[in-house]
């Protein structure tokens, strides 16, 4: 693991913007289509996409059993479990609450790289950075949001336990020994393809639910396999291998600023006057998370 520069911030920042808009494409999609039929559907298109530009780079899948079983308990944590959760869960609760209980993600990865891993310990910086960063969460999406919260409790801890599903699967992709990214995803997404399609094809029919769906349902499905799937996840993937599963889980600070954006932008949705604020407070988070107290001592040498 190396210290995240520039470009790795940046990687984090489109992250986070792909992801925003997600929120908003399940809420249109799952009026019409069945939470594990979104899942399923999502996770095909992304798989056809990777596998294709897979084979375009001459590369291949491993033959290793080991690699499979790692990469089957990754595709549940990653992708089908926290998927099929979160669609079913935005039937029953807003995507403002659903980004709440998304962004206690930093700090479950916080304490579980701690515990499993030997380069990505917790520290009193990273203690504060997520404290910081989850006030500027709390500003951006305001008290009211808080209003259904005890409400669908069930809903409310599937989104919970999507989190921790993220949380996990950090620290199981670190594990994974094959060094391209590109081939870890596709191979990744296809085996969570595999995990949620029974479930889909025994209980929610898509024969007969996607053919019925409007077209605005379907273009928002397609986007969600395009972007929030196939593209987010090659981007999360490289930053978890490459700088940590704590960095990268900071993501889950940055969502809830896009997702107001993407709202005032495109739905006209009030942008609060906060927002600023928020978003000044979150990257001071990220920022304070990275610090260390080598970092002090040759600040304080200068």
């Amino acid at each position: 693991m190396r210290a995240p520069t520039l470009n790795d911030f940046l990687l984090l920042t489109l992250l986070a913007a792909i992801w925003g808009s997600a929120f908003l494409a399940i809420k249109i999609t799952v009026e019409e289509v069945p939470p594990a039929t979104i899942a399923t559907s999502r996770l095909l298109i992304a798989s056809i996409v990777i596998y294709f530009y897979m084979r375009s780079r001459s590369l291949r899948f491993p033959r290793d059993r080991k690699f499979w079983f790692q990469i089957i308990i990754v595709s549940f944590f990653s992708m089908s479990a926290p998927f099929a959760m979160i669609s079913w869960a935005e039937k029953f609760i807003d995507s403002g609450l659903t980004a709440i209980l998304m962004a206690t993600g930093p700090l479950i990865a916080l304490i579980l790289s701690h515990f499993f891993s030997t380069d990505d310990r917790f520290t009193l910086f990273k203690f504060i950075g997520v404290v910081i960063g989850f006030s500027g969460v709390l500003i951006i999406l305001g008290p009211d949001t808080f209003s259904g919260f005890g409400e669908d409790v069930i809903a409310q801890l599937a989104t919970m336990a999507a989190a921790i599903c993220y949380a996990c699967s950090g620290i199981l992709v670190r594990r994974v020994k094959e060094k391209s990214n590109t081939v870890i995803t596709a191979s990744i997404l296809i085996s969570a393809t595999m995990l949620i399609l029974p479930v889909s094809l025994l209980f929610e029919a898509p024969w007969l639910s996607l053919p019925a769906s409007s077209w605005e349902s379907l273009t928002a499905l397609i986007y969600l396999g395009l972007i929030p799937t196939a593209l987010a996840f090659v981007l999360r993937f490289y930053l978890i291998r490459e700088v940590g599963v704590s960095f990268a889980s900071y993501v889950g600070y940055l969502v809830p600023f896009f997702g107001v954006l993407w709202g005032a932008l495109f739905l006209s949705e009030r942008l609060p006057s906060t927002t600023i604020f928020a978003l000044l407070l979150i990257l001071s988070g990220i920022a304070v998370s990275r610090l260390s107290k080598n970092t002090l001592t040759k600040w304080s040498k200068r």
